[in-house]
């Protein structure tokens, strides 16, 4: 039996190169397929998946800047904003002034968008808890390892 060279067969310029094979391709499918059902559910809440990410990012880093939000949130500052503000008018989240320098805004979570994300968590939990079904605990650190190890690749100054 020939081991597979997964490498060639992932090279969308080898000859031999398929979609199905090709790491990026199924990252995005299940990125899409995990989101469009996430997104589905959260929408019964009012809440966009862009929401939830920065309540998500909110938890674990507040009062946090747009800047560090868009980065963490991985969504355009422009994106960001726009959000932030809608959740300052749901009650979700509060702004001021950096301490060190007004320009910047500091976000914070409400008690609000607390109790929101304390509901939310539990029903965004199940979906993954669904997508891991069958993926055993070493099978996911090996892939959280290598999907960090890819993101630092492409943090890197690009090839063009």
């Amino acid at each position: 039996m020939t081991k597979r060279d997964f490498r060639k067969l992932c090279d969308p310029t080898h000859p031999d190169f398929k979609l199905e094979t090709s790491p990026f391709y199924l990252m995005a499918h299940a990125d899409f397929k995990y989101h469009l059902d996430v997104s589905t559910v959260l929408s019964k809440y009012g809440v966009t998946k862009t929401m939830y990410r920065i309540l998500t990012v909110l938890r674990e880093n507040e009062p946090a800047n747009i800047g560090f939000i868009a980065d963490a949130a991985v969504t355009k500052r422009s994106t960001v904003s726009r959000v932030i503000e809608r959740m300052v008018q749901m009650g979700l989240a509060s702004t001021s002034a950096g301490e060190d320098d007004n320009r910047v805004t500091e976000v914070s979570l409400t008690q609000g968008g607390n109790d929101l994300l304390a509901t939310l968590t539990p029903v965004v939990g199940r979906q993954f808890l669904r997508a891991m079904g069958g993926v055993s605990n070493s099978e996911l650190a090996q892939l959280i390892s290598t999907l960090k190890k890819i993101c630092a690749n492409l943090d890197k100054l690009a090839i063009e």
